[in-house]
């Protein structure tokens, strides 16, 4: 038997994360990151810098771009973010392969969660945006639009549901998808075309694909 199959086979659940991950936003947040700089007397970034100094929580990220919360608040600043990106949403396209992916993951039966941390009604607007829900289980995003994390969203549901992490498939696109899925003892995949490049990742896991098209590749095809 395949190796890959035999591990699809012991996986029931796939966590997805959905910024970065399934949809293709990263541009957009260097673009909207450059006008708060700009506006706030700070230096631009480009793509590359961006996916080196990003992280979560993301006021850390706000404060290693310069933003100084003793002078500015980050509730504000960061709500002015939250305000354009949802203003400049339809510029959104989702990640390649993703949607072929979600399939082939459904069509094994497969359990899949979106666990995100973007704000929960905003993140039921942009799946059904996408026509995905279908491939969802069960949608959870956080209360609030200030990304402060989500590993307790995460092990909520792993303890709500009695989930055994070894289980469980993280599939992501950050050091906070992969730092996760390790805390909770489960599988993990990170791919180095979103928020967070392959340098950043490998601080992690070795287990880095450059989109989901090779994820799937690796998982799917001899």
């Amino acid at each position: 038997m395949d190796y890959r199959k035999a591990f699809l086979d012991k996986i029931d659940y796939i966590i997805w994360d959905w910024n970065g991950t399934i949809v293709n936003d990263v541009q957009l947040c260097v673009d909207i990151m450059n006008q708060l700089l700009k506006e706030y007397g700070l230096p631009q970034i480009g793509l590359k810098t961006y996916r080196r100094v990003f992280t979560f929580p993301v006021k850390e990220y706000y404060k290693r771009l310069g933003f100084d919360f003793e002078r500015v608040s980050f509730d504000e600043v960061g709500m002015e973010f939250i305000r354009l990106y949802n203003e400049n949403f339809d510029k959104i396209s989702l990640q390649p392969g993703a949607e072929e992916l979600l399939k082939l993951l459904q069509q094994q039966g497969k359990k899949q969660i979106l666990i995100s941390a973007r704000n929960y009604s905003s993140l039921v607007s942009d799946v059904k945006h996408f026509n995905l829900e279908q491939y969802f289980d069960e949608i959870i995003g956080l209360d609030d639009d200030l990304a402060r994390g989500k590993e307790h969203l995460v092990r909520e549901f792993f303890e709500k549901n009695s989930i055994n992490p070894q289980k469980a498939l993280f599939i992501g696109d950050t050091l906070h998808d992969c730092e996760i899925a390790k805390n909770l003892g489960a599988h993990y995949f990170m791919v180095s075309n979103g928020h967070q490049g392959a340098g950043e990742l490998m601080l992690c896991t070795s287990y880095v694909y450059a989109n989901l098209l090779s994820l799937a590749d690796f998982l799917f095809n001899a």
